[in-house]
């Protein structure tokens, strides 16, 4: 007797259901995408315990006759595409028709619609099964009730998360899909409590300012262009604001909501040396590309996509992101919230940053801590020996100040403005001001940032100068690592590196790149090897970036260490003279800003 059997409709209808349904987020997705389809302005979506025990939605759509009511539970039955042809031109955000039929066989689900606001239809399935159908009065568009979800399948229930983790995955599907549909106003309930709102403005400032905060609403940036045969609309937060995964990068295209991995990582890569690292930008990403160009039926939840001209996309993507970047001032700005005297000694100046990892260069330890109470900033300042207590009172605020002792003065650029100089702290912090407030620049960062530049136009170039080594090195490396620098010995000597074999698995270093400082030989040769074998590579123009990272942290300005004016006017005019003057290449702040009003709050001159 022959093992293979017809399966019945009821299990095909199930399997696709654990193709498009997964958990009620999937549900969502699938009823708020026909929502709009049909035309909807507001949506509105009712959830019962975060979706695991109802979900119901409702919207303003153009409706359904009761004909179109019953033919929504056929599998595969759907108004969007009638031929071939429609497949590959979709611009609708579904298609195959297969997702209220999948919910109706692992939920009890009603549809209610209507056309014109008067007369409409009703007809509920339970587990794939018809229970009712009747007319009813309705109110114009569609009203749809999801109950009792994966009921009949145990095995997909047992695995639904709790309350908290389905309503964040639900929330954070509407947040991307109100991204791609600024013009649509959605309300989510949750246990009869509002949890997100959109205005359906139309404009994406007021959209992020809604989802992320007002804050990020006035760092948005935002830039367009045309190429053949699609346009896009960038729009980011400037570097001061980011998140720890990819998560809020946003790429629609053709007003679906969708990933595509080059795409993603495009995005992160213009952002680098801006954002510190492991950190990614929060970013929306709108395409309008031809249909042919785009195949969205490559995963049953039509998020991932393919694209004919990828390559193309993300270069140009990059290249729109960098010279947006370039045209902005991104000095960042800090606030001090809860501040107390109590703690002033100790905080003041690490609430302004991230807390220092024991792996950088600043060391805070007892010694720091005295020297802070003795002596605090190193300028001096005049001190009255009596004291007498007054009521404090807000002083207006004037745009004049006393010039400091020391004459150092920066003067204004398109990147940094005007800034006299103040003093240092702790032999790391330089000290600045101006009419509008206090600038902190991390001496060590700046340094770090132009000689990274500088290094990184350096290893651009072609041809360039070689020298032999009196003493040679010499190195030991594995034996892949070996027959690696065998294979490729006449490449390593065209980047400048002069190898010799002098054992098994050693090789003595005999000549290299001007650029190679001796005493960082051993460190550059391991890490430059390391990259080439990983990516079959060898070219110091692939790796330049990771190469000059390493050389100009060991090149640059040491923290703890006191510099003379001479070299604090180099570092300012040098850091001036970078295309991005901001971040370290690690993406740390070279330079923050404390404002008057800040500075007034902490002091309570004003209150908070």
């Amino acid at each position: 007797m022959g093992k293979i059997n017809v399966m019945s409709d009821s299990l095909v209808g199930k399997i696709q259901a654990g193709e498009v349904v997964e958990r009620p987020s999937s549900v969502v997705k699938e009823l708020i995408e026909n929502s709009i389809d049909a035309g909807s302005k507001n949506i509105t979506i009712y959830l019962g315990l975060s979706g695991l025990e109802s979900i119901k939605i409702i919207d303003d759509g153009e409706g359904m006759d009761s004909e179109d009511v019953l033919k929504a539970f056929i599998p595969h039955a759907t108004s969007k595409i009638k031929t071939e042809y429609d497949l590959f031109r979709i611009m609708t955000l579904g298609f195959r028709g297969e997702a209220i039929a999948s919910i109706a066989q692992v939920s009890d689900m009603t549809i209610i619609s209507s056309q014109d606001g008067n007369s409409g239809y009703c007809c509920e399935y339970k587990f794939g099964k018809k229970i009712k159908e009747e007319p009813i009065h309705s109110n114009k568009g569609t009203t749809i009730t999801v109950k009792q979800l994966f009921l009949n399948t145990p095995a997909r229930l047992k695995y639904l998360k709790s309350e908290k983790s389905e309503l964040s995955s639900i929330l954070f599907f509407i947040e991307k899909i109100a991204i791609a549909h600024l013009d649509i106003r959605f309300n989510v309930y949750n246990n009869d409590k509002m949890v997100f709102s959109t205005s359906g403005s139309g404009k994406i400032v007021n959209l992020i300012g809604e989802i992320y905060g007002l804050d990020a609403s006035k760092a948005l940036l935002e830039t367009n262009y045309v190429k053949d045969g699609y346009k896009a609309h960038l729009v980011f937060l400037k570097p001061e604001i980011y998140r720890a995964n990819k998560l809020e990068i946003t790429m629609v295209v053709n007003g679906r909501y969708v990933k595509n991995y080059n795409v993603t990582n495009a995005t992160i890569e213009a952002f680098d040396t801006y954002l510190p690292i492991g950190k990614c930008p929060i970013a929306v990403l709108y395409f309008d590309i031809d249909p042919l160009l785009v195949d969205c039926n490559v995963h049953p939840n039509k998020v991932e996509i393919k694209l004919a001209n990828e390559s193309l996309i993300t270069s140009d993507l990059k290249e729109s992101i960098k010279n947006k970047l370039k045209e902005v001032t991104l000095i960042p700005k800090r606030s001090i919230d809860n501040y107390k005297y109590e703690s002033y000694a100790k905080q003041t100046i690490f609430d302004t940053q991230e807390e220092p990892k024991l792996n950088e260069e600043i060391v805070y330890n007892k010694q720091t801590q005295d020297n802070i109470n003795n002596t605090f900033y190193n300028f001096n300042y005049e001190s009255n020996d009596s004291y007498v207590e007054d009521e404090i009172k807000e002083e207006p605020k004037t745009d004049t100040y006393s010039k400091p002792k020391d004459d150092i003065v920066i003067k204004e650029s398109k990147k940094i403005p005007y800034m006299e100089y103040v003093g240092e702290i702790f032999g790391t912090y330089l000290i600045f001001q101006n009419s509008e407030g206090m600038y902190l620049v991390d001496q060590h960062a700046a340094a770090e940032r132009y000689n990274f530049e500088y290094y990184y136009d350096l290893l651009g170039q072609d041809n360039l100068p070689k020298t032999d080594l009196l003493i040679p090195i010499i190195l030991n490396f594995s034996k892949k690592e070996c027959l690696y620098i065998e294979q490729n010995i006449e490449s390593f000597e065209k980047i400048g590196f002069k190898l010799e074999p002098i054992g098994d698995t050693s090789y003595a270093i005999r000549g290299v790149p001007l650029w190679a400082k001796v005493d960082d030989i051993e460190e550059i040769c391991y890490e430059i090897l390391s990259k080439m074998i990983e990516e079959n590579k060898v070219s110091v123009i692939y790796f330049r970036e990771s190469i000059a990272k390493m050389i100009s942290c060991k090149a640059s300005i040491k923290a703890n260490h006191s510099i003379s004016k001479i070299e604090i006017e180099s570092v300012i005019d040098n850091l001036n003279k970078c295309k991005n003057p901001y971040t370290c290449p690690h993406g740390r702040p070279t330079i923050i800003k404390l404002s008057i009003e800040e500075i007034e709050k902490m002091f309570e001159r004003i209150q908070k």
